[in-house]
């Protein structure tokens, strides 16, 4: 048995309580990060006069960033440990924020998709991280509501960047919502070293020499009993093949397999719905100062979602629950595109389809990291969630062709909600063939005494 186990089973100490809130602030900061375009774009538009599959490009730089982020830098977690590859992460989102303000008309948009590049590396590696530890230091009986809290933090950072943020941008300029995304990163870095802890189950595979020593310490903070040695490891198989290799091969492969393919699929039509939702109802309307109130809409229903898929979560199985949301929110997101762009029916159509899409990240979320051993957690859910964002990569720029080439609002969002069929007929895969593999075989009867 693994010693994440024994304290997923406990009451949840203060660290851990401590654990689970710095982790969800930082994916609040990602949500903030992530969305920023979505609110500052039509100003991005209007101040450099470009057109929308130009802008998709913009919107794309930090979903091209994360997919790096996520496959190539995260899987160093499982051998730097996470709270490190954490701190490194925030850093480079402050480093990424401080290279978009210097874009003007005259460089073009360029320094805008490597600043969106950059940071989207540190938010692809800093999920993957954190989404571990919130799985490590989270008790059983709240893990799934954890986990929604944990998805719809993303909410909650753009709904606070497009209510507090977006409102002034018509006024200090686009770059104004770069320099509070540095000095916010700035600020989580620092939180990142003094508060995040360590992995437990990564300390307890004894990759460095003090492990044992850094484990007791944790273990005495959370006043559970110390070890005298480390426990037996769950990744000697890790260890033999490489947790590349491990993520891949087997039913640990097809379990991998599925989650891209429905996560891919998922990606598509969120990142439309995020970035093309907010400015199809601003440019229909000419006016740029609707688009932080879509962010509003969007984010409000994401955050009741994922709640209310937390709470059905912690009573029902997760991979059941996750396809009929997946399901309705395909017809909700179709609904918002067909209502059209009048308010205030744009603003309540895309709080109700965000309500039910936003509930998919909360299921990825939950159901990957647990698919892994512990030496290959941080390489497999940082290559689904990576692989993932092609489809979040490819929403923006083909949705910004569609546009220009005449696509109506109704075609379009009808269109793009499709995929989430898709994903949740992965899920529903992933279930049945667990399940399967869960179910006892049929033994002979002495077989099984003598075992």
């Amino acid at each position: 048995m693994r010693i994440t186990d024994h304290i997923a089973r406990e009451k949840m100490s203060g660290l851990q309580i401590r654990a689970v809130i710095v982790a969800i602030g930082l994916v609040v900061l990602d949500g903030y990060d992530v969305s920023l375009t979505s609110f500052a774009a039509p100003y991005i538009e209007k101040g450099f006069g470009v057109s929308k599959a130009q802008l998709g490009l913009v919107m794309s730089g930090a979903l091209i960033g994360m997919l790096v982020g996520s496959i190539v830098v995260a899987p160093l977690a499982d051998r730097i440990g996470r709270r490190k590859l954490g701190v490194i992460s925030t850093v480079t989102i402050a480093i990424g924020m401080f290279i978009g303000p210097f874009a003007t008309p005259e460089t073009g948009t360029w320094p805008l998709v490597v600043s969106r590049i950059v940071t989207g590396i540190g938010v692809g590696s800093l999920v993957a991280v954190v989404g571990v530890i919130l799985a490590e230091y989270t008790g059983k009986r709240v893990y799934a509501l954890v986990m929604a809290v944990y998805a719809a933090a993303i909410n909650i950072g753009g709904l606070l960047g497009s209510m507090i943020v977006g409102p002034m941008l018509g006024a200090r300029g686009w770059q104004f919502g770069w320099w509070v995304g540095f000095a916010l990163s700035a600020l989580a870095a620092v939180a990142t070293w003094a508060l995040l802890p360590e992995s437990l189950a990564w300390l307890s595979e004894g990759r460095r020499a003090d492990s044992l020593q850094r484990l007791n310490a944790l273990l005495t903070k959370m006043r559970r009993p110390v070890l005298e040695a480390l426990p037996e490891s769950d990744s000697t198989g890790v260890k033999a093949k490489g947790s590349l290799r491990t993520v891949f091969t087997g039913r640990t492969g097809l379990y991998t397999l599925l989650m891209i393919v429905g996560y891919v699929a998922y990606m598509l039509s969120f990142y439309f719905m995020t970035n093309w939702a907010p400015i199809s109802v601003a440019s229909a309307n000419h006016n740029p100062a609707l688009a932080p109130q879509l962010v509003s809409a969007f984010s409000i229903g994401g955050i009741l979602g994922n709640v209310l898929f937390g709470f059905l979560g912690n009573k029902l199985n997760v991979r059941l629950l996750a396809p009929v949301f997946l399901i309705l929110a395909t017809a909700a997101l179709a609904l918002f595109g067909i209502a059209g762009p009048g308010m205030p029916t744009a603003w309540w159509s895309l709080f109700l389809a965000s309500f039910f899409v936003c509930s998919g990240t909360a299921a990825f979320y939950t159901i990957v990291p647990g698919l892994y051993p512990t030496l290959a957690r941080s390489t497999g859910f940082g290559v689904v969630i990576g692989v993932g964002r092609f489809g979040g990569i490819a929403a923006p720029i083909v949705g910004g062709a569609a546009f220009d080439a005449g696509m109506g609002m109704g075609t379009a969002f009808t269109v793009f909600a499709l995929p989430m069929l898709v994903a949740g007929l992965c899920i529903l895969a992933l279930h049945l063939v667990q399940r399967r593999s869960d179910a006892p075989s049929p033994q002979p009867a002495l077989a099984g005494a003598s075992a």
